[in-house]
C-alpha cells in the first residue's frame, strides 16, 4: 500500500576548520514497503540555472533498523549506503565527471512514532582516502 507522507531531511557538515554547513530539505512524497525496506520516494528542488531552469533531483529512501540507502537521480546522482560500524564508497556525478566518496557509518537510529518515524545518522566522509567531514542527518517522515 503506498501513502502520501511528509519528509523533513536536516542535516549539518562539519568539516575540518570548524565551519558547519546546514541543509534542510521539506517535501511531500510516498511511503511503501517492498523486500524488508521501509521505501519513501520524494523529489527535492535544486538551485536553477544560469539559464533559469531549475533541476529536480528524484530520491529514493530505503530503510531498515541496520541499514539506510539514499538513491538520488538527476544533478549529482549517487546511491549512497549506511551500514553502522561499516564503510562503504559510491560515485557522485558531477557536471565534470565522478568523485568516488567513502562513507563510514557510526551511528543509526530509527524512532517509530505513532505518525510515522524519525531517522538519526551519523557519519563521516571521505574522498580519496582522505576525511572531508563529519556529518549528521536527522530525517522524519509523517503519514
Amino acid at each position: 500500500m503506498v501513502e502520501e507522507v511528509k519528509i523533513k531531511v536536516r542535516g549539518v557538515q562539519a568539516q575540518g576548520n570548524n565551519r558547519e554547513e546546514p541543509l534542510e530539505v521539506v517535501s511531500v512524497g510516498q511511503r511503501y514497503e517492498q523486500d524488508g525496506f521501509t521505501c519513501i520516494t520524494y523529489d527535492e528542488v535544486v538551485d536553477e540555472d544560469e539559464t533559469g531552469v531549475v533541476s529536480v533531483v528524484k530520491n529514493l529512501l530505503k530503510v531498515r533498523d541496520d541499514q539506510i540507502e539514499v538513491i538520488k537521480k538527476g544533478p549529482g546522482e549517487s546511491h549512497m549506503v549506511f551500514v553502522p560500524g561499516q564503510t562503504t564508497f559510491t560515485y557522485y556525478s558531477t557536471p565534470v565527471g565522478e568523485l568516488e566518496v567513502g562513507i563510514y557509518t557510526q551511528h543509526i537510529e530509527k524512532i517509530n512514532k505513532d505518525s510515522g518515524f524519525d531517522l538519526k545518522l551519523q557519519y563521516d566522509l571521505e574522498m580519496n582516502q582522505t576525511f572531508i567531514s563529519r556529518c549528521n542527518v536527522d530525517i522524519a517522515v509523517e503519514n
